[in-house]
């Protein structure tokens, strides 16, 4: 009986499984931690850097999400709701700590010493971003986040996000390329 439910559990749709967590069904709110867990901890290990603040960012990501899963209202995208909580629990981690944001390029292997050279320095010109620059850019170039889901998870508007990255790529393409600063 047992294996029927988790069977049946797999063939469900995101917002069936959520409707089940809200009905304080274990097993789907298991589905929903399997299903998010990597990529919420890929998205806290560049906001927080440190492997272990990233693993309690998202233990309290889903600790909130279980206490206030009856809250979602299918508005709009689950993910963009979970990030959002994501966000706010690394904001908040960030805040108390007082320490520097920093953003590790971790996917990204170098074959040579200038490939390796480049990857340090674009770490370093993101993470001298303003955070909300930073943020806006990580979730849109690199967890591909659409602009309004981006909106979503920040609460601000679309044109904000746009604005942002806009303005983090000119940040960015100034401090990689010192001669694209003097053609402008």
């Amino acid at each position: 009986m047992s294996n029927r439910i988790n069977k049946g559990l797999t063939w469900m749709n995101e917002n069936q499984i959520i409707r089940r967590c809200q009905r304080h069904d274990l097993k789907a709110y298991k589905m929903i931690y399997e299903r998010y867990e990597q990529p919420l901890l890929h998205t806290a290990q560049r906001m927080l850097q440190q492997k272990q603040d990233a693993e309690d960012a998202v233990q309290m990501t889903f600790l909130k999400l279980y206490r206030g899963i009856k809250n979602y209202r299918f508005g709009s995208k689950f993910s963009s709701y979970l990030f959002k909580i994501l966000m706010n629990v690394c904001f908040d981690m960030l805040k108390k700590k007082g320490k520097a944001k920093v953003v590790s390029i971790d996917d990204y292997t170098p074959s040579s010493k200038q490939e390796f050279a480049l990857k340090i320095q674009l770490e370093n010109s993101i993470n001298a971003l303003p955070e909300r620059m930073r943020v806006c850019f990580l979730l849109y170039a690199v967890e591909q986040f659409k602009l309004r889901e981006i909106a979503q998870i920040l609460d601000i508007s679309t044109g904000g996000v746009k604005s942002n990255i806009y303005h983090a790529k000119m940040k960015l393409r100034g401090m990689l390329n010192p001669t694209y600063v003097e053609e402008q």
